[in-house]
């Protein structure tokens, strides 16, 4: 897996997002209520932020 800083508008179920509080692993993405992107939703490890924000992630090289 690779780092990449992306924004967050791009990100996918599969990525590992990297904060400062450690990683979580994106399982689910909820754009219903755009521009605010919700990972895993209703879940304890659930992360909310805007779509102009970017994230840094690791991710499978394709």
């Amino acid at each position: 897996m690779t780092l990449h800083h992306i924004p967050a508008d791009d990100l996918r179920p599969g990525d590992v997002i990297v904060h400062d509080g450690g990683e979580t692993d994106v399982r689910e993405l909820d754009r219903s209520a755009s521009p605010t992107i919700v990972t895993n939703p209703g879940s304890s490890d659930e992360i909310s932020g805007y779509v102009w924000e970017c994230v840094t992630v690791r991710r499978e090289d394709a």
